[in-house]
């Protein structure tokens, strides 16, 4: 059967709104629901900038007193500290300014009933201080490996020495630092 076409109505089809212009809505409407909620969160304006300054001090006077009013409380524990008894007893660290070499030979004389040792490195790893060692070894000086235990860990200490004069101590420092090793001196009780 023909249909008529002549008697019909063309609508004009909308054009759809653009996506952004549906972003731009749903932003400003999230934006209105947070101002909202902000709004709803402040404290009441009815209290003073001063009497909410009030407040807060005498919480922080409260807490305080508190704090005095409990002296040493038994939770407290010190810490356990077991330095003392870990470093031996006849080292002694020397600062670097020290061991600098005195500017007249009347101090150097005063200074030779001391003997000196170097310690270039400590390693978890034995293998580490043996690398160390023959470092050390190819720079022309005798080291050795010391094994101590600090915490239960065990550590390899590579020490250079003694040695009996500031001169000799420096000089052998020298060397370590020009070839980028890191020692430190000790001196021996």
């Amino acid at each position: 059967m023909p249909a008529d076409y002549k008697s019909r109505v063309n609508r004009k089809k909308k054009k759809p709104l653009p996506g952004f212009i549906w972003m731009i809505g749903g932003l400003s409407i999230g934006l209105f629901i947070a101002f909202l909620v902000y709004l709803d969160k402040q404290p009441p304006t009815d209290i003073s900038f001063v009497d909410a300054v009030k407040t807060d001090l005498d919480k922080i006077k409260q807490q305080k007193a508190r704090i005095e009013s409990d002296p040493d409380t038994p939770n407290k524990q010190e810490p356990k500290f077991n330095f003392y008894t870990i470093l031996p007893e006849l080292e002694v660290l020397i600062p670097e300014e020290e061991i600098r070499p005195p500017e007249s030979k009347e101090q150097a004389e005063s200074q030779t009933g001391k003997r000196y040792i170097l310690q270039a490195g400590s390693f978890r790893n034995r293998q580490d201080a043996e690398k160390l060692k023959a470092t050390v070894a190819l720079l022309g000086l005798e080291a050795s490996i010391n094994q101590v235990s600090i915490n239960r860990e065990q550590w390899h200490r590579v020490r250079i020495g003694p040695v009996n004069n500031r001169r000799e101590l420096n000089a052998n420092l020298n060397l370590l630092h020009r070839n980028n090793i890191n020692a430190m001196a000790m001196e021996l009780k």
